[in-house]
């Protein structure tokens, strides 16, 4: 999670007041924001299928650009697992598609993996977000000279 905090700037707190100068300049920052972070968290996110990958969106909200997957499984590429063993069904199509062999012996052989191993964090998005850092500050600094502008010509 990233915050911004105002420090010392009476135009611009005193802009912030008033909605109708801040709104559209803040939606805005916030959809670009977070357009900048998913384009780099697709680039980034690991494809089999291509399923993750294309559930990883942008969502402004009430003053916050929320960005991520609803798959049940991110998480797990994200933080990646403890040791465990999956259930092998799950992992039949995803062996096939790999070349190990057909059927559950497949299946196995990445299960024990799993269970020795766990699996491996990626860290898509929030790597994806610090490597963004820069663009964002750029974005904003340009959204607080838009809110002024916005601000003093009333």
């Amino acid at each position: 999670m990233l915050k911004l905090t105002i420090k010392e700037n009476k135009i611009l707190k005193k802009a912030l007041t008033d909605p109708v100068t801040y709104r559209q300049p803040i939606d805005g920052f916030l959809r670009k924001a977070g357009f900048t972070v998913e384009g780099r968290a697709k680039k980034r996110a690991p494809v089999d299928t291509g399923r993750y990958r294309s559930s990883i969106k942008t969502e402004v909200q009430e003053l916050r650009s929320i960005i991520g997957s609803n798959l049940v499984y991110a998480p797990f590429i994200e933080f990646g697992t403890r040791p465990h063993w999956p259930p092998l069904s799950a992992l039949q199509p995803w062996a096939r598609r790999h070349g190990f062999p057909r059927g559950r012996t497949g299946a196995f052989l990445v299960a024990r993996a799993i269970a020795r191993r766990g699996t491996k964090a990626q860290k898509v998005m929030t790597t994806s977000l610090k490597d963004s850092l820069g663009d964002i500050e750029r974005l904003l600094k340009d959204t607080v000279r838009d809110i002024q502008r916005r601000f003093k010509s009333g």
